[in-house]
């Protein structure tokens, strides 16, 4: 006589396959998930079809099998393109879901098959110093063969890339006009702003803090209009009822910044741990002045309903451990 409990996963399998209504079943096939999220990704039939490579009277008739399947109107043509109803968004929401975790198994059985393992992160400059670096050199001590992937931006380009799947986790912020209900959120912490100079600026030369007023007066190098450090320093200079900051220069490139520091009596924002890092070579030195800027908290974020591959969730921990254990914030590796 079979075992009951060993015939339960196989109902439940069975269940999931074939039970009414399954769209598969109805002729749902991976070629319309892919459409569906090209066309919610460029808002037009023929970049869909450019996107997948394919002619537009494909795309077109993809689209009128996915409508007839559904039974229900995807998208409406307009002079500038196609706008997505409800039911074009909650099937591209759900179709970019099922795409990443195909592409995920893929992933994770090449990482069984050939060991050590891949993770993609998206960091803010900030915490790819202090933390993902970190981690990843400590998971490395015990498997050599983990391949590790870090970009670092601005948050709404991580955001972005990481509800696209190129990123397992970021850690950074959401951008306030997405829906944070998206995202699983574990708040880290804030970020400290220091302000840096070249070694023997002439304000280093008092050896006392320097007021916001005569700061004013110097030329800046600060991030393009938008970003969160640039408005924090921007707010800073407003409560003081001071004028905003003259820059000439505007670039999150941190190369571009030393590199202008280095000859120039410019001030540059940037975040402590990276000036940490930096100081250490002499070149550039924090400028102590009469206050403390802080930005608002940076997030590890994953998407909703994604799970991490076990590669990625090891690399995870050891940055929570870090966060959670300040004997872990140096170790020796």
């Amino acid at each position: 006589m079979a075992d009951p409990a060993k015939t339960l996963p196989l109902s439940s399998a069975k269940s999931l396959l074939f039970r009414s209504g399954n769209l598969f079943q109805r002729g749902l096939k991976l070629s319309h998930l892919r459409m569906i999220v090209a066309m919610e990704e460029t808002g037009q039939i023929s970049q869909a079809a450019d996107m997948l490579q394919t002619s537009q009277p494909a795309a077109s008739r993809l689209l009128s099998e996915m409508e007839t399947i559904l039974e229900a109107r995807l998208c409406v043509r307009g002079s500038r393109g196609i706008e997505m109803t409800n039911a074009g968004r909650a099937l591209a929401r759900r179709a970019r879901s099922m795409l990443i975790e195909i592409r995920e198994a893929e992933r994770e059985i090449e990482d069984i098959k050939h060991g050590g393992g891949t993770v993609f992160i998206g960091a803010v400059t900030a915490a790819a110093v202090d933390l993902v670096v970190p981690a990843i050199r400590t998971v490395q001590s015990i498997n050599a063969l983990l391949e590790a992937h870090v970009s670092v931006g601005p948050s709404h380009l991580l955001i972005k890339d990481l509800l696209a799947g190129d990123h397992d986790f970021v850690i950074g912020r959401v951008p306030e006009d997405m829906d944070p209900r998206q995202f699983n959120i574990r708040e880290i912490r804030s970020e400290k702003i220091r302000l840096m100079v070249r070694a023997g600026h002439p304000l280093l030369a008092e050896n006392k803090p320097v007021s916001l007023a005569r700061l004013a007066k110097f030329e800046w190098i600060l991030p393009p209009p938008g970003n969160l450090m640039r408005r924090t320093i921007e707010d800073v200079f407003i409560s003081r009822h001071l004028p905003l900051p003259h820059s000439s220069l505007n670039s999150a490139s941190l190369l571009v910044t030393l590199s202008t520091l280095s000859g120039t009596d410019a001030i540059a924002p940037m975040a402590e741990e990276v000036t940490s890092l930096l100081s250490i070579g002499g070149m550039i030195a924090e400028l102590p002045f009469d206050g403390t800027i802080e930005i608002k908290p940076y997030s590890l974020i994953t998407a909703r309903g994604h799970r991490l591959s076990p590669s990625a969730q090891l690399v995870s921990d050891h940055i929570l451990a870090r966060i959670e254990k300040p004997e872990l914030q140096n170790p020796q590796i």
